[in-house]
């Protein structure tokens, strides 16, 4: 299926003739009324990129009284997907804010006030697995590392680390061969961030000793399923943060995501949003891998363009991208992207300590 078409950009009343950034020229965006007024501008871009950042309200799989995990894969995605191709007939409801596939409205707002905040000169590209099972620990070594190492790039996998038996040996040799390890979660069972304090505080410290073995500095939340309360509960454990979706789209839950792809900081804890559509969206919303591909380019020079970072999440399961036509896209892009001086391919941790040596926190 063709990729799906960038709209064209909004027009907030009372701001016929605003002059938007060239960057941002034909995006989709959602600029409220009354930005010219004295300093609404930067007041408007932190309130678009905080509106739908949070996943307040526990989606279905949160609520069940076993984990929905429990329920076997190939069944899971078959309900995504018959679930994906209903929700694509429905894109105006569940993309309202942030828009779909891509929508900077806070990175817009930013410009516009003259105060952009973080951008670069290149391009970061991170490439970033979440790696849910067995599964997707033995496609990552044997079908993705290949096709990264073999344009010079390495990537960021986030284990879930108390759902299965994971072999630290084997998570030695990721990091042996200049990949990176972070924390997806606890058990994938998307309850951590809506436990009560007690047992939240149970399952992060699970997790962090996990990141301790390894040296991880970076968390992902299971689904992408984060409130205030567990982004709070992360900024002593971790570096950066990297669950929250510049445009989120019909999953976990409709119209959640930050509007930005650029990264900002959660006291002295980065986040790093997860600018690039996903493939599991992707697919149960039924693009083909070919369609995926060109959207996947087409996203990432629009961010490119922008200032932001291009950030990428894969899983290695067959049923997501560990299968032929989906490997093909993705080293379609690998190769897209590291032949092209735009862009810059490095590990989120790379990333962050450059930010943190650019852009040091405030005393």
């Amino acid at each position: 299926m063709a990729p799906v078409p960038m709209r064209r950009p909004g027009r907030a009343a009372s701001m016929a003739d605003l002059a938007l950034p060239a960057w941002a020229t034909g995006l989709p965006h959602h600029l409220p009324p009354g930005l010219l007024a004295p300093g609404a501008m930067a007041v408007a871009a932190t309130e678009l990129r905080m509106r739908a950042a949070f996943t307040d309200t526990p989606p279905a799989s949160s609520r069940l009284p076993f984990s929905y995990q429990a329920i076997p894969g190939p069944l899971r995605r078959l309900l995504a997907n018959g679930i994906g191709r209903l929700q694509r007939l429905r894109q105006a409801q569940w993309a309202r804010y942030p828009g779909w596939p891509l929508d900077l409205s806070a990175d817009i707002a930013a410009d516009l006030a003259g105060s952009p905040g973080v951008t670069f000169a290149r391009t970061p590209v991170l490439l970033t697995h979440d790696i849910d099972s067995p599964e997707g620990l033995r496609n990552l070594h044997r079908m993705f590392l290949p096709l990264e190492e073999a344009v010079g790039a390495r990537s960021a996998n986030y284990i879930v680390p108390c759902a299965w038996p994971v072999d630290d040996a084997v998570v030695q040799d990721l990091l042996a061969r200049g990949h990176e390890v972070g924390v997806h979660g606890y058990d994938h069972a998307n309850r951590t961030a809506f436990a009560e304090p007690t047992e939240r505080e149970a399952r992060l410290a699970a997790g962090h000793a996990f990141a301790q073995r390894h040296g991880g500095a970076g968390y992902r939340a299971p689904s992408l399923l984060r409130t205030r309360a567990l982004i709070e509960a992360l900024q002593p454990l971790y570096r950066y943060d990297s669950s929250i979706p510049t445009s989120g789209g019909a999953f976990p839950v409709p119209n959640n995501g930050c509007a930005s792809a650029r990264p900002w900081r959660f006291g002295r804890m980065w986040e790093l949003p997860l600018s690039m559509p996903r493939d599991g969206s992707l697919r149960f919303l039924g693009h083909s891998p070919t369609g995926i591909g060109a959207l996947w380019r087409e996203v990432a020079l629009r961010i490119a363009a922008s200032g932001g970072i291009v950030n990428l999440l894969t899983h290695c399961e067959a049923g997501f991208s560990g299968n032929p036509p989906m490997l093909a896209a993705y080293r379609g892009f690998l190769e897209w992207a590291a032949a092209d001086a735009r862009f810059e391919l490095m590990l989120p941790i790379e990333l962050v300590n450059r930010l943190d040596r650019d852009w040091p926190p405030a005393a």
